[in-house]
């Protein structure tokens, strides 16, 4: 399958993980998941497939995972985006980012830091 494109995922749900450096968000998927992961859901009633995307401003990194989940299981497999479909999925979260919050993803992380309180005793 070709690149995902602009109207194959939308960002939904933004959130500071938990070390608090980066941004995750699960993707809203418009486009075959068997197709581009190799799974086989499509027919099954009892299947899905979530796909999230964890972006790490400061070293520029991209973390894709896609769950495959069964009424009573679930796996976890890596992804790995073509630069350009990383190149989408940043820019579309940044997009989002900067819509609800009125900042950039690093903005937002660096005004996290400085909320949370340090867990360090003197």
């Amino acid at each position: 399958m070709a690149d995902l494109t602009e109207k194959d995922i939308e960002v939904c749900d933004l959130e500071i993980n938990d070390d608090g450096d980066g941004i995750s968000t699960y993707l809203e998927t418009f486009f075959d998941v068997d197709e581009k992961f190799g799974t086989s859901v499509k027919d099954d009633e009892n299947s899905w497939v979530n796909f999230y995307a964890e972006y790490f401003p400061k070293s520029d990194a991209l973390k894709c995972i896609y769950v495959i989940d069964r009424t009573n299981s679930s796996e976890e497999h890596e992804y790995i985006p073509s630069p350009a479909e990383k190149r989408l999925i940043i820019s579309k979260m940044e997009e989002v980012c900067r819509k609800e919050s009125a900042c950039s993803m690093e903005e937002l992380l660096e005004e996290y830091s400085h909320e949370t309180p340090s867990l360090l005793f003197p």
